[in-house]
Protein backbone atom coordinates (compact mmCIF):
# COMPACT_ATOMS: atom_id res chain seq x y z
CA UNK A 1 0.00 0.00 0.00
CA UNK A 2 1.33 3.47 -0.87
CA UNK A 3 2.27 5.60 2.11
CA UNK A 4 0.64 8.99 2.29
CA UNK A 5 3.21 11.74 2.44
CA UNK A 6 3.23 15.13 4.06
CA UNK A 7 5.52 17.83 2.78
CA UNK A 8 6.11 21.52 3.34
CA UNK A 9 7.03 24.40 1.09
CA UNK A 10 10.66 25.48 1.16
CA UNK A 11 11.04 28.32 -1.31
CA UNK A 12 14.18 30.35 -2.13
CA UNK A 13 16.57 28.22 -0.05
CA UNK A 14 16.60 25.29 2.35
CA UNK A 15 16.08 26.54 5.90
CA UNK A 16 17.04 24.47 8.93
CA UNK A 17 15.29 27.06 11.11
CA UNK A 18 12.06 26.59 9.19
CA UNK A 19 12.31 22.82 9.49
CA UNK A 20 12.83 23.16 13.24
CA UNK A 21 9.98 25.62 13.66
CA UNK A 22 7.34 24.08 11.41
CA UNK A 23 8.55 20.55 10.79
CA UNK A 24 7.55 17.29 12.42
CA UNK A 25 8.42 13.60 12.19
CA UNK A 26 5.42 13.21 9.86
CA UNK A 27 6.99 15.41 7.16
CA UNK A 28 8.63 13.30 4.50
CA UNK A 29 9.31 15.85 1.76
CA UNK A 30 9.55 19.47 0.67
CA UNK A 31 8.47 21.49 -2.36
CA UNK A 32 10.99 24.01 -3.61
CA UNK A 33 10.80 27.01 -5.93
CA UNK A 34 12.90 29.95 -7.10
CA UNK A 35 16.24 28.84 -5.66
CA UNK A 36 19.19 31.20 -5.93
CA UNK A 37 21.50 29.10 -8.08
CA UNK A 38 22.76 25.61 -8.83
CA UNK A 39 24.81 25.52 -5.62
CA UNK A 40 21.74 26.24 -3.51
CA UNK A 41 19.80 23.52 -5.28
CA UNK A 42 22.68 21.04 -4.97
CA UNK A 43 22.91 21.73 -1.22
CA UNK A 44 19.18 21.11 -0.85
CA UNK A 45 19.36 17.77 -2.65
CA UNK A 46 22.25 16.77 -0.36
CA UNK A 47 20.29 17.70 2.78
CA UNK A 48 17.20 15.86 1.52
CA UNK A 49 19.24 12.71 0.95
CA UNK A 50 20.76 12.96 4.44
CA UNK A 51 17.37 13.50 6.07
CA UNK A 52 15.51 10.95 3.96
CA UNK A 53 13.27 13.61 2.41
CA UNK A 54 11.84 13.61 -1.08
CA UNK A 55 11.52 16.90 -2.90
CA UNK A 56 9.41 18.29 -5.70
CA UNK A 57 9.82 21.47 -7.69
CA UNK A 58 7.24 24.17 -8.32
CA UNK A 59 8.35 26.02 -11.43
CA UNK A 60 10.30 28.26 -11.80
CA UNK A 61 13.28 26.33 -10.46
CA UNK A 62 15.49 29.39 -10.09
CA UNK A 63 14.78 32.92 -8.91
CA UNK A 64 16.58 36.16 -9.61
CA UNK A 65 13.80 37.47 -11.84
CA UNK A 66 10.11 38.37 -11.50
CA UNK A 67 7.94 35.37 -10.65
CA UNK A 68 6.49 34.16 -13.95
CA UNK A 69 4.84 30.91 -14.90
CA UNK A 70 5.13 29.47 -18.44
CA UNK A 71 2.11 30.51 -20.51
CA UNK A 72 1.57 26.95 -21.72
CA UNK A 73 -2.03 27.50 -22.85
CA UNK A 74 -1.55 30.89 -24.47
CA UNK A 75 -3.66 31.50 -27.56
CA UNK A 76 -0.53 32.85 -29.24
CA UNK A 77 1.34 29.98 -30.92
CA UNK A 78 4.80 31.56 -30.62
CA UNK A 79 4.20 32.29 -26.95
CA UNK A 80 3.15 28.66 -26.39
CA UNK A 81 6.24 27.40 -28.17
CA UNK A 82 8.48 29.59 -26.02
CA UNK A 83 6.63 28.37 -22.91
CA UNK A 84 7.28 24.74 -23.91
CA UNK A 85 10.96 25.49 -24.43
CA UNK A 86 10.98 26.86 -20.87
CA UNK A 87 9.14 23.76 -19.64
CA UNK A 88 11.75 21.50 -21.24
CA UNK A 89 14.61 23.41 -19.60
CA UNK A 90 12.89 23.11 -16.22
CA UNK A 91 12.14 19.41 -16.71
CA UNK A 92 15.77 18.75 -17.68
CA UNK A 93 16.98 20.51 -14.53
CA UNK A 94 14.53 18.61 -12.32
CA UNK A 95 15.74 15.32 -13.81
CA UNK A 96 19.39 16.24 -13.30
CA UNK A 97 18.82 16.89 -9.60
CA UNK A 98 16.55 13.91 -8.98
CA UNK A 99 13.32 15.74 -8.18
CA UNK A 100 10.32 13.58 -7.38
CA UNK A 101 8.19 15.80 -9.60
CA UNK A 102 8.10 19.18 -11.30
CA UNK A 103 4.92 21.23 -11.26
CA UNK A 104 3.43 23.66 -13.78
CA UNK A 105 0.10 25.53 -13.74
CA UNK A 106 -2.72 24.53 -16.11
CA UNK A 107 -4.45 26.34 -17.62
CA UNK A 108 -1.99 29.15 -17.76
CA UNK A 109 -3.04 31.82 -18.78
CA UNK A 110 -5.93 31.48 -16.22
CA UNK A 111 -9.47 31.63 -17.63
CA UNK A 112 -12.46 33.46 -16.17
CA UNK A 113 -16.08 32.47 -16.92
CA UNK A 114 -18.68 34.73 -18.49
CA UNK A 115 -20.13 35.86 -15.16
CA UNK A 116 -18.37 36.63 -11.90
CA UNK A 117 -20.14 36.20 -8.57
CA UNK A 118 -17.61 38.21 -6.56
CA UNK A 119 -14.77 40.23 -8.04
CA UNK A 120 -11.90 40.22 -5.54
CA UNK A 121 -9.33 42.95 -6.04
CA UNK A 122 -6.36 40.55 -5.95
CA UNK A 123 -7.66 38.14 -8.56
CA UNK A 124 -5.67 38.03 -11.84
CA UNK A 125 -6.22 41.28 -13.70
CA UNK A 126 -7.17 41.75 -17.38
CA UNK A 127 -3.97 41.03 -19.28
CA UNK A 128 -3.06 38.35 -16.71
CA UNK A 129 -6.08 36.19 -17.60
CA UNK A 130 -8.41 35.27 -20.44
CA UNK A 131 -12.08 36.15 -20.44
CA UNK A 132 -14.46 33.47 -21.69
CA UNK A 133 -14.78 35.08 -25.11
CA UNK A 134 -11.00 35.12 -25.64
CA UNK A 135 -10.56 31.33 -25.69
CA UNK A 136 -13.48 29.12 -26.69
CA UNK A 137 -13.90 25.41 -25.98
CA UNK A 138 -12.65 24.24 -29.37
CA UNK A 139 -9.45 26.28 -29.18
CA UNK A 140 -8.77 25.38 -25.56
CA UNK A 141 -9.33 21.69 -26.34
CA UNK A 142 -6.86 21.80 -29.23
CA UNK A 143 -4.25 23.65 -27.17
CA UNK A 144 -4.72 21.25 -24.24
CA UNK A 145 -4.34 18.14 -26.38
CA UNK A 146 -1.11 19.47 -27.90
CA UNK A 147 0.15 20.39 -24.42
CA UNK A 148 -0.53 17.03 -22.80
CA UNK A 149 1.03 15.18 -25.73
CA UNK A 150 4.14 17.36 -25.39
CA UNK A 151 4.33 16.86 -21.63
CA UNK A 152 3.97 13.09 -21.94
CA UNK A 153 6.81 13.07 -24.47
CA UNK A 154 9.03 15.16 -22.18
CA UNK A 155 8.19 12.96 -19.21
CA UNK A 156 9.24 9.87 -21.13
CA UNK A 157 12.35 11.44 -22.63
CA UNK A 158 13.78 12.72 -19.35
CA UNK A 159 12.31 10.12 -16.99
CA UNK A 160 10.90 12.99 -14.94
CA UNK A 161 7.43 13.05 -13.42
CA UNK A 162 5.44 16.12 -14.50
CA UNK A 163 2.37 17.30 -12.60
CA UNK A 164 -0.08 20.12 -13.27
CA UNK A 165 -1.66 22.33 -10.63
CA UNK A 166 -5.06 23.59 -11.68
CA UNK A 167 -5.44 27.32 -12.12
CA UNK A 168 -8.73 29.15 -12.81
CA UNK A 169 -10.40 27.13 -15.59
CA UNK A 170 -13.41 29.29 -16.46
CA UNK A 171 -16.21 27.15 -17.87
CA UNK A 172 -13.97 24.25 -18.95
CA UNK A 173 -14.42 21.91 -15.99
CA UNK A 174 -15.38 18.88 -18.10
CA UNK A 175 -12.39 19.42 -20.37
CA UNK A 176 -9.97 19.47 -17.42
CA UNK A 177 -11.40 16.23 -16.12
CA UNK A 178 -11.21 14.64 -19.57
CA UNK A 179 -7.56 15.66 -20.03
CA UNK A 180 -6.43 14.00 -16.81
CA UNK A 181 -8.65 10.97 -17.40
CA UNK A 182 -7.17 10.41 -20.85
CA UNK A 183 -3.59 11.20 -19.74
CA UNK A 184 -3.29 9.50 -16.32
CA UNK A 185 0.50 9.64 -16.56
CA UNK A 186 0.27 13.40 -15.91
CA UNK A 187 -0.69 13.90 -12.26
CA UNK A 188 -3.05 16.59 -10.97
CA UNK A 189 -2.30 18.90 -8.05
CA UNK A 190 -5.37 20.23 -6.25
CA UNK A 191 -4.92 23.61 -4.58
CA UNK A 192 -7.52 23.95 -1.82
CA UNK A 193 -7.11 27.74 -1.63
CA UNK A 194 -7.60 28.30 -5.37
CA UNK A 195 -10.51 25.88 -5.45
CA UNK A 196 -12.26 27.74 -2.64
CA UNK A 197 -11.59 31.14 -4.23
CA UNK A 198 -13.05 29.82 -7.48
CA UNK A 199 -16.20 28.69 -5.71
CA UNK A 200 -16.66 32.08 -4.04
CA UNK A 201 -15.88 34.11 -7.15
CA UNK A 202 -17.65 32.15 -9.90
CA UNK A 203 -21.16 30.75 -10.33
CA UNK A 204 -19.91 27.78 -12.36
CA UNK A 205 -17.73 26.10 -9.70
CA UNK A 206 -19.09 23.34 -7.45
CA UNK A 207 -16.02 21.98 -5.64
CA UNK A 208 -17.43 18.66 -4.45
CA UNK A 209 -18.76 17.78 -7.89
CA UNK A 210 -15.37 18.44 -9.44
CA UNK A 211 -13.46 16.61 -6.70
CA UNK A 212 -15.69 13.58 -7.13
CA UNK A 213 -14.88 13.44 -10.85
CA UNK A 214 -11.19 14.28 -10.61
CA UNK A 215 -10.23 12.33 -7.47
CA UNK A 216 -8.70 9.27 -9.23
CA UNK A 217 -6.16 11.49 -10.98
CA UNK A 218 -4.96 13.54 -7.98
CA UNK A 219 -1.26 13.17 -7.29
CA UNK A 220 -0.83 15.86 -4.64
CA UNK A 221 -2.83 18.40 -2.64
CA UNK A 222 -1.61 21.89 -1.82
CA UNK A 223 -3.34 22.27 1.52
CA UNK A 224 -3.94 25.78 2.79
CA UNK A 225 -6.85 28.02 3.64
CA UNK A 226 -8.20 31.43 2.66
CA UNK A 227 -9.51 34.32 4.74
CA UNK A 228 -11.95 36.59 2.93
CA UNK A 229 -12.27 40.30 3.45
CA UNK A 230 -14.76 42.63 1.82
CA UNK A 231 -12.95 43.05 -1.50
CA UNK A 232 -9.92 40.76 -1.28
CA UNK A 233 -8.65 37.50 0.19
CA UNK A 234 -5.58 36.36 2.11
CA UNK A 235 -4.52 32.91 0.93
CA UNK A 236 -1.93 30.21 1.69
CA UNK A 237 -2.87 30.31 5.38
CA UNK A 238 -2.47 27.31 7.72
CA UNK A 239 -5.66 25.29 8.10
CA UNK A 240 -6.80 25.48 11.74
CA UNK A 241 -9.76 23.84 13.57
CA UNK A 242 -11.26 27.23 14.44
CA UNK A 243 -11.74 27.94 10.73
CA UNK A 244 -14.52 25.34 10.54
CA UNK A 245 -17.11 27.56 12.21
CA UNK A 246 -15.90 30.89 10.83
CA UNK A 247 -17.54 32.06 7.60
CA UNK A 248 -14.57 34.31 6.84
CA UNK A 249 -12.47 31.24 6.05
CA UNK A 250 -12.58 28.72 3.23
CA UNK A 251 -13.39 25.00 3.33
CA UNK A 252 -9.91 23.53 2.88
CA UNK A 253 -10.38 20.80 5.50
CA UNK A 254 -13.67 19.71 3.94
CA UNK A 255 -12.00 19.30 0.54
CA UNK A 256 -9.08 17.31 1.94
CA UNK A 257 -11.35 15.04 4.01
CA UNK A 258 -13.54 14.42 0.96
CA UNK A 259 -10.55 13.55 -1.23
CA UNK A 260 -9.13 11.24 1.43
CA UNK A 261 -12.24 9.06 1.10
CA UNK A 262 -12.05 8.79 -2.71
CA UNK A 263 -9.98 6.34 -4.78
CA UNK A 264 -6.35 7.45 -5.03
CA UNK A 265 -4.05 7.76 -8.00
CA UNK A 266 -1.70 4.84 -8.51
CA UNK A 267 1.03 7.14 -9.92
Amino acid sequence: MNRRRLQMGMWNAFSEEKMERFGSDAISGIEICQYRDNESLLYTTKVCKEKGLSFGIHTPVFGGQPYRLPRITSTDREEREEALRCVEREVRTAAEYGADYILFHYPFVPIFPLETKHDYSNMPKPGERYEADQIDAALFTDISLQLFDALCELQNRYGQRIVLEHDFWGEHEKLLTMMFREHPEIGLVVDTSRLDISARAFHTIEPMRWLEDIAPYVYLVHYSNVRYEEDRFIHHLPVLPEHDEDDRFGDAYTYLAYLAQRPRSSA
